[in-house]
């Protein structure tokens, strides 16, 4: 059972970092909370199932083109919405809580309660360690989000956006007088962190399948992730990741299911007591 357990912290863990990661970008560079981040990993999940389902295409096709979807739809929320409350962080704040409460109805009245599945890219189960028998889908999207995640902090390192990702959450004044339009660059970056969302969506929708109102626990996690990890950094996120799908999945093994949200606020609360800036955060002076 604890073999068991921990496989699938890890699984869980890797979404949750993903996920975690969009909520971390946005917030180091636009400083704006978005609380409709559970609801583009929702709609990911939903527009695999379309593509996928009821379209026909191959399954990575409808995963890659949701994941495209949901990343223009991001830069449309910033750019319609997000981009005139910039100096009000409240009221960008209202606003995404607005989002999130739209789309879950949207969603509730397209796809009716009822959950959506996209299919299984692989099938069959695999002798993990002679241990026991581990379902080869949660297995590939275990690799599908550690890929994914490597490919972002390549991103983040590689290139030229990534460059200017990083110089703005440092000093945005400073990386405006060198020529950087924040402008697009927030259009950009949000975009992109709704995409992360997107990606965790179609990772775990064949595993978990996707019900309007199920981004609303996921976006809590991941806004978690980042406090435990601490504010801005992106290794923190998914050390933090990793710990909330370990502790989870432990406690659920060990003591009830009942309690997963209660393990995670209590992990939050006793690194918070002895690292206020949160695992990886920088302490104020």
């Amino acid at each position: 059972m604890l073999a068991l357990a921990i496989t699938n912290g890890l699984v869980i863990g890797m979404i949750y970092a993903l996920t975690a990661l969009g909520v971390s970008l946005v917030v180091g560079i636009m400083n704006v909370v978005n609380f409709a981040h559970g609801e583009f990993y929702i709609l990911a999940g939903y527009f695999s199932y379309i593509f996928a389902h009821t379209m026909g295409f191959d399954p990575f096709a409808a995963m890659f083109i949701a994941v495209c979807a949901v990343f223009l739809f991001g830069v449309l929320v910033e750019y319609t919405i997000i981009r005139p409350t910039y100096g009000d962080e409240l009221y960008s704040l209202i606003l995404t809580f607005i989002l999130s409460i739209v789309l879950q109805n949207a969603y509730l009245l397209i796809f009716g309660p009822y959950p959506n599945k996209p299919p299984n890219w692989v099938s069959g189960a695999t002798n993990v360690f002679g241990l026991f028998y581990y379902g080869n889908q949660r297995l590939a999207a275990l690799a599908a989000g550690v890929a994914v995640i490597v490919l972002f902090f390549a991103m983040l390192k590689m290139t030229w956006f990534g460059r200017m990702i990083r110089a703005t959450s440092q000093d945005r004044e400073m990386a405006e007088l060198n020529g950087i339009n924040t402008k697009r660059l927030n259009m950009l970056s949000f975009g992109l962190g709704c995409a992360l969302a997107g990606a965790a969506g179609v990772i775990l929708a064949p595993v978990f399948p996707v019900t309007p109102t199920a981004g609303v626990p996921l976006a809590l996690t991941a806004f978690v992730c980042v406090v435990l990890g601490g504010m801005g950094s992106m290794r923190g996120c998914i050390v933090g990741g990793l710990i909330l799908g370990l502790v989870e999945n432990l406690g659920a093994a060990y003591v009830s299911t009942g309690y997963k949200h209660v393990f995670m606020f209590i992990i939050l609360i006793l690194v918070l007591l002895v690292r206020p800036s949160g695992l990886f955060g920088r302490s104020e002076a």
